[in-house]
Formats: C-alpha cells, structure tokens, sequence
C-alpha cells in the first residue's frame, strides 16, 4: 500500500519540490491570486462543460480540465500539476502564517498550546484579547488544514520541509487579497474555501 502511495504521489511530490526551488515573492502570490480570478471567471463555463459531460466533478471531466488547464497557464503557470504543487505550497505557508498570528494572540491571554487545540475550544477565542480576530484566524487555520488534508499527509509532510525563510513575511502582507480570492463565491464549489473554515460543497 505504502508503494502504491508512493507511486500515485511522485509526480506531485516532484513538482511540489519545483514549487518550492525559490524564496516566496509577491509576483508569486500575485499569480496565485490570478489563477484563482481565472477560476471564478471560468465558473459558468465549467458549470456548462460539467454538465455536458456528466460528470461529477470537475476534476472527472476531461473538457473542465483542459479549462483549468487554460485558466492556470493565463495566470502563468507551465500546466495544472504545476499549479496544484505551488497550491500545496501556498497553503503550508499559510497554515504557518496561521499558527504565528494565533500563537501570538493566544499568548496575550497566557495560553501555551497547539493551534488546532486552542482553536478547538470556543472559550479560548471568547476570552482572548482580541476575540474576533482571533475567530478570524481560527477560521483560516481551519481551511488550510482542510485543503492539505484533502492533499494526502505524506506529500504534505514533505514540503513542510521546504518552507523557505521569509515565506511567511510574505503571505502575510497579501494575507486579506488571498483569503478573498480563495472564498470567491463565484469560484467552483471545488476550489472555494467556504467562509465556515472548510471547503462548499
């Protein structure tokens, strides 16, 4: 089973590492931000495709995917894999970012625990300093967690470890323009992270 896994995410893992060969710039989150636009944009026209199609999903009908392929290449990404790498990229930066931002407001009120624990307890975010920006944060964490739990553990893991130095910085000053591309309401429910914490369905 554990070489199947391997084989399935070898691709992946390989451009996930081309995803992480540089330091974070703004012109990548710039781009980040346009493939996400192109998504929203593309939205009717995948809707059409999918039902044509009769698939499921978008990511099961062969004419969406050359969409998504066209609407990631306008953005200025080589093709879809490598989207989907620095997507997984962009989301361990900010699941970082998450844990800093709530790092620091939870010591404000003398909690020392993880993130994901802190966030699980609804009186720990009523009783911080600054309790809505701190169910703000929450929030966030709760979304990007999703999406590298949809990503599989294993190839997650790996590019933890290739976080670059400044990376975070990064996010964080374009942290309110990617958070409102990725909660687009007029994206595909497959690529939109729902204003709960998690992904629409």
């Amino acid at each position: 089973m554990k070489k199947l896994l391997l084989l399935i995410c070898l691709p992946l893992l390989l451009a996930a590492c081309g995803a992480f060969s540089s330091a974070l710039t703004d012109n990548d989150v710039a781009r980040y931000i346009k493939a996400y636009d192109n998504f929203a944009a593309a939205a009717p026209e995948l809707d059409k495709l999918k039902r044509e199609d009769q698939a499921m999903s978008l990511l099961t009908c062969a004419p969406c995917l050359a969409r998504l392929e066209k609407a990631v290449q306008d953005a200025g990404y080589k093709d879809m894999k490598s989207f989907v790498a620095f997507d997984i990229r962009m989301h361990i930066t900010l699941r970082a970012w998450a844990y800093v931002e709530i790092a620091k407001l939870a010591g404000q009120s003398g909690q020392a625990v993880a993130a994901e624990d802190f966030c699980k307890l609804k009186e720990n975010i009523a009783q911080s300093k600054d309790a809505e920006q701190m169910r703000l944060q929450c929030t966030r964490l709760k979304s990007y967690t999703s999406y590298l739990d949809r990503a599989g553990a294993f190839a997650v893991k790996l590019a933890e470890k290739l976080l670059k130095d400044g990376d975070i910085e990064v996010v964080a000053k374009h942290i309110d323009a990617i958070s409102a591309a990725l909660s687009n309401e007029k994206l595909p429910s497959e690529f939109r992270h729902g204003s709960g914490g998690g992904f629409d369905d």
